[in-house]
């Protein structure tokens, strides 16, 4: 075990906490803290003595709590061996962060699923270095930088993906529109966040969510968009939704090969536009007649459509004939 004189941080700048690679002290030894440092005797699974920024000659009267679990022999000038960890105390920023895999959030107006994405930068301060020494280093043994922001991180992730839910479904956020309500779920989550990270030690200085987005080919982003985008032209077409929903079924009929199955589903959307048309008209308040079976554009388009199949018109002709029928609607 070689021996060591004196003891100083020599780690990265990013560094939150740096080891001093050797454990043989020699009492008597120089022991030199930068600012926004501190040094932490870790000794037998425990804090012992800290140190804030200064340089100090380690001597038996200015580490009393180690003292007592190292050997005082032969005049106490004997090497122990103790780690020594160096923390830095400033506030470490823009820390990326970010869901590996897509989190599953329902749209409360429509209770579609759909896979949604999220990513954005955080900052941390370590603001009691022995409990971080304690919880961190010791409990769950994260001892390099890199594992203990990824210690950060799957706490950031795993309780953003629960607070995403619960936010979306307590405030009614449209899923389409949610990464206009970022400061919002930025707001909320923050105290929850700031809760998880004290027992660590370690305050938040800074959390902000960059992106949240669902993936355009996500088929429930697709059926959102259909959901939403029917929603808007039953509401502005009224009763003359049905129809046009008729219409939509007998041009993609009249695309079909063959005259007999195109009669056929030809017949089966004109019934349920008539359905519809039924229903609609029964809960239009404004009570306006039907129009006479002469002058029905349902009428019309089947009348074109059985011309069509017993190849009376060519589907030219069809598609200008219908679209002068939509066109006086």
């Amino acid at each position: 075990m070689a021996l060591v004189d004196r003891l100083k941080f020599n780690g990265g700048a990013d560094d939150i906490a740096w080891k001093f690679p050797d454990e043989g002290i020699t009492w008597g030894a120089q022991l030199i803290v930068a600012e926004s440092q501190e040094a932490i005797f870790f000794k037998g699974g425990q804090c012992h003595d800290l140190f804030g920024p200064g340089t100090y000659t380690l001597k038996s009267n200015n580490i009393p709590l180690l003292e007592k679990f190292v050997n005082m022999a032969f005049g106490g000038d004997t090497p122990f061996a103790a780690e020594v960890w160096f923390i830095s105390k400033q506030i470490k920023q823009g820390i990326g962060w970010g869901t590996k895999t897509p989190i599953q959030v329902e749209d409360p107006k429509f209770g579609i699923i759909t896979n949604l994405r999220a990513f954005g930068v955080y900052g941390i301060r370590v603001v009691d270095t022995r409990v971080f020494v304690k919880e961190v280093i010791g409990t769950q043994g994260k001892t390099t930088t890199d594992s203990i922001q990824d210690l950060m991180l799957s706490t950031i992730v795993s309780d953003i993906e629960e607070l995403l839910s619960q936010v979306v479904h307590e405030q009614n956020i449209d899923i389409i529109r949610i990464n206009t309500q970022r400061s919002k779920i930025e707001e909320a989550f923050k105290p929850l966040l700031a809760k998880k990270f004290e027992k660590f030690g370690i305050a938040i200085e800074q959390f902000e969510i960059e992106s949240l987005n669902i993936p355009q080919d996500d088929p429930g982003f697709k059926a959102l968009q259909q959901a939403k985008a029917d929603k808007a032209q039953m509401n502005i077409l009224g009763d003359q939704y049905a129809q046009k929903r008729m219409l939509d079924i007998g041009e993609a009929s009249a695309k079909n090969e063959g005259a007999g199955g195109g009669m056929m589903q030809a017949g089966m959307g004109m019934g349920m536009g008539q359905m519809m048309g039924n229903m609609m008209g029964q809960m239009n308040v404004s009570g306006q007649p039907a129009q006479p079976a002469a002058d029905d554009p349902m009428a019309k388009i089947q009348k074109l459509k059985g011309m069509l199949d017993q190849g009376l018109i060519t589907q030219d002709e069809f598609n200008a004939k219908k679209a002068k029928i939509l066109e006086s609607m």
